[in-house]
């Protein structure tokens, strides 16, 4: 009879061996094989190369195998090439002395029948067909057995439980890199753990937990890959390390010399995978590598079919290598929507040809670019939520899209840098659209359509961010080709940006005939989002000017018009100044219902943008109800708010004053220490709750701690300058830096500070002074 195995049994074959490093993480991906080793006797636990299938599965096996008493039994089958081996391989695991060259079945079911013994079928994937079937039949006939099993792709055995086991967690990009987001990453303590063993006392700092971050996403949380790189410590300082990590495949060569070679190097590891594929499974993969960040099944057709994948067969050869690990289901997409890890993806990229590359760059880019055009012109009606979220999705495939653009076809660029603006605000991403459009502009000068709304839409963004003096001239251009070509709708465009600039800028009267004849030339050509637009900034302009009727008319308009078709954007920006022209008229009732329904329709689009100015909207008249703490906590969830979007409110001249009305009410009502405290907890909180917070639906948090972190000497330097009302160029130009780095100093005060705007850091620097 065997002896149940276990870490004093480690020499023996067939034992689980002893663990030579610290398990790292992992409780989640353990309590889910756990349960399913509960409710099934086959559980396969399913990953990538590297992503630590086998560590997972023999801390599995320790965990539970006090609930076989005749033990656990680990089939190494990694070095197994033929499938006639495999038998032999697993008598010689569980004990059977063997007299026969000729493997039997019936043997090893007879040792098993009566046994309760886990037996542990490990790295099958290149063997799946004949460890399927070895399975089934040990199954069959061994009631009290289970088998857990570790592959790249699942054995699709009846009655089998996948486990997918994921990367290691790494520290969110989109939140604030905070030591508890360090310490919770698994990535990251993981390559703390291996660092400090490859160099003596190394640890994760406040100083280096960025870079340390960076290297673990560049990683994707690949467990292998983490360990080679932490090796690499002993010869390159960390941020080396980072640097060199575009060529990851040279250098994570390092591994243990007792490992698998397939965990030797990183590039091992995949061929190990690549090797496994069919011819037409590696092509897809290397096709697929175009892509950014994910994909569509609609876009995988649409670019990686073609020569000898026809586009019916593109289903079952991405079902193959998601069954293979190549390839991830994105969850929560409402369309069918794949990823591979960027380690995959950039593999992929190496095995392309260049004449194919250049090719699926093509395809790419004219995919993206339609999918842009397609959006825009299905933008007034009510997909706006779905839009904006397949948008959001494609982010990194937009990115390289007009990247591409950039080298190849800067009309087709600007064209699709143009066609998503509603994305570019919702999403507050003001100042990447500018970016995109001035690479665009310069790399693409021929007077086309194109170019003539790209340079409508970077002045309209800059309107926004309050740089008014690049407009005229961005606009001058566009009347230009609009004449050139005889396009009207550019005209249009032209003539409407031409009042919105008069809007912020604070000529009201000329807005306001510039915004009412363009809702009317848009309604006559049939363009339903620039009329509704139009509508929107026209009463807004009205209420700015003091024409309660007027505005109150174009508002009710623009609800009756856009409320039938389902469009919910310029509708609910409408809701929002209607709001404003209810508290300016002191009904505060009525604007605090406007702003809750406004911002009730943002919510699904996720409009960043919208957000922020309903949050503003919400404290003046808060402060006008004399509810001072609210005020101040909705003040700061909205100035952390624009300041991330980049949206100048200070850039509308009658806007800022009802905001140093908002925020002078609020401090005359409560004591500076409360008013800091309310308006630093809404600062702090997330977007979603500062909602929740504004309609009713939750309390806030408690103020966060007040950052101690000290001004530097620039920034005390740029803080002074500040006082004294220069702006963000006179201060680059003074102190012989860009106005990028003079703004992102700034930022840095104002965050520090806990201030909210430029106003405040005055006042701040007279009163320490």
């Amino acid at each position: 009879m065997v002896r149940p195995t276990g870490d004093g049994d480690a020499a023996e074959p067939g034992a689980l061996p002893l663990e030579l490093t610290r398990f790292i993480g992992r409780r989640r991906d353990l309590a889910l094989a756990r349960h399913a080793l509960e409710r099934s006797r086959l559980v396969t636990l399913t990953g990538t190369g590297g992503v630590g299938k086998t560590r997972l599965a023999f801390r599995l096996a320790r965990e539970v195998s006090r609930a076989f008493a005749d033990g656990v039994h680990v089939v190494a089958l990694a070095d197994v090439q033929e499938p006639a081996l495999i038998g032999h391989t697993v008598n010689t695991a569980v004990g059977i002395r063997e007299t026969s060259a000729q493997w039997q079945l019936d043997t090893l079911v007879e040792h098993l029948r009566d046994r309760q013994a886990l037996l542990v079928l490990d790295n099958c994937e290149h063997l799946v067909s004949a460890t399927a079937a070895l399975a089934d039949a040990l199954l069959r006939a061994c009631g009290r057995l289970t088998v857990l099993a570790t592959s790249r792709e699942a054995l699709n055995v009846a009655g089998e439980a996948v486990v997918p086991v994921p990367p290691l967690s790494t520290p969110d990009p989109d939140q604030a890199l905070t030591a508890t987001a360090v310490a919770q990453s698994e990535a990251v303590t993981l390559f703390a753990d291996r660092a400090a063993a490859a160099l003596p006392g190394f640890e994760v700092t406040a100083e280096n937990q960025r870079s340390v971050a960076d290297l673990c996403r560049l990683l994707d949380g690949i467990p292998l890959a983490i360990e080679l790189a932490a090796v690499r410590l002993r010869v390159l300082p960390l941020p080396e390390l980072l640097a060199r990590m575009g060529d990851r495949y040279r250098l994570l060569t390092q591994g243990s010399r007792t490992a698998p070679a397939r965990h030797q190097t990183l590039r091992a590891s995949i061929d190990w995978t690549y090797d496994l594929c069919s011819p037409a499974e590696r092509l897809l993969w290397s096709r697929l590598s175009v892509f950014s960040g994910g994909f569509g099944l609609d876009a995988a057709e649409a670019v990686a079919a073609g020569g000898e994948i026809d586009r019916t067969e593109v289903l079952d050869l991405v079902a193959a290598l998601l069954d293979k690990s190549v390839l991830t289901r994105v969850a929560d997409s409402r369309e069918p929507r794949y990823q591979m890890l960027e380690t995959i993806r950039q593999y992929g990229t190496e095995r392309l040809a260049g004449a194919e590359s250049a090719e699926l760059d093509r395809r790419h880019r004219e995919w993206f670019a339609a999918l842009a055009v397609h959006a825009d012109a299905d933008w007034p009606g009510p997909r706006q939520a779905d839009w904006l979220e397949r948008l959001r999705r494609e982010h990194a495939n937009l990115r390289a899209a007009l990247n591409s653009c950039l080298a190849h076809d800067g009309q087709s660029g600007l064209r699709l840098a143009w066609a998503v603006e509603n994305y570019w605000l919702a999403r507050g991403f003001l100042s990447e659209g500018r970016h995109w459009l001035g690479q665009l502009l310069d790399a693409a000068p021929e007077p086309t359509v194109d170019r003539g709304r790209a340079l409508r839409l970077a002045a309209w963004l800059a309107i926004l961010q309050g740089d008014h003096d690049v407009v005229p001239a961005l606009l001058e251009e566009g009347e230009r080709i609009a004449a050139g070509t005889g396009d009207a709708h550019l005209a249009v465009f032209v003539a409407q940006t031409r009042g919105l600039l008069a809007l912020f800028s604070g000529d009201l009267e000329f807005a306001i005939e510039r915004l009412e004849e363009s809702v009317e030339a848009f309604a006559a050509l049939g363009h339903r989002t620039g009329e509704i637009h139009s509508m929107f900034e026209a009463g807004l302009a009205l209420s700015l000017a003091g024409e309660s009727e007027r505005a109150s008319a174009w508002h009710v308009r623009c609800q009756e018009t856009t409320a039938p078709i389902g469009e919910a954007w310029w509708r609910s920006f409408s809701l929002w100044a209607f709001g404003v022209e209810k508290w300016r008229q002191s009904d505060y009732a009525a604007a605090a219902e406007l702003e809750r329904e406004s911002l009730r329709l943002k919510r699904p689009l996720e409009d960043q943008l919208g957000h922020s100015v309903c949050l503003e909207a919400m404290s003046w008249i808060a402060a006008s109800e004399g509810d001072a703490e609210r005020a101040a906590r909705l003040l700061g969830a909205a100035d952390a708010l624009l300041r991330k979007v980049g949206l100048a409110l200070e850039g509308i001249p009658r806007m800022w004053v009802y905001h140093l009305k908002g925020e002078g009410d609020a401090r005359r009502r409560a004591s500076e220490g409360a008013f800091r405290s309310a308006y630093a907890s809404g600062a702090a909180m997330s977007v979603d709750a500062a909602v929740a917070y504004a309609l009713g639906e939750a309390e806030p948090a408690p103020a966060p701690e007040p950052d101690r972190a000290p001004l530097s000497r620039r920034e005390q330097e740029v803080s002074e300058l500040v006082a004294k009302g220069m702006t963000n160029r006179e201060i680059a130009s003074m102190l012989v830096i860009s106005v990028r780095t003079a703004e992102k100093h700034v930022d840095n005060i104002l965050s520090k500070l806990g201030l909210a705007n430029r106003t405040q850091l005055a006042a701040h620097v007279a009163g320490r002074g």
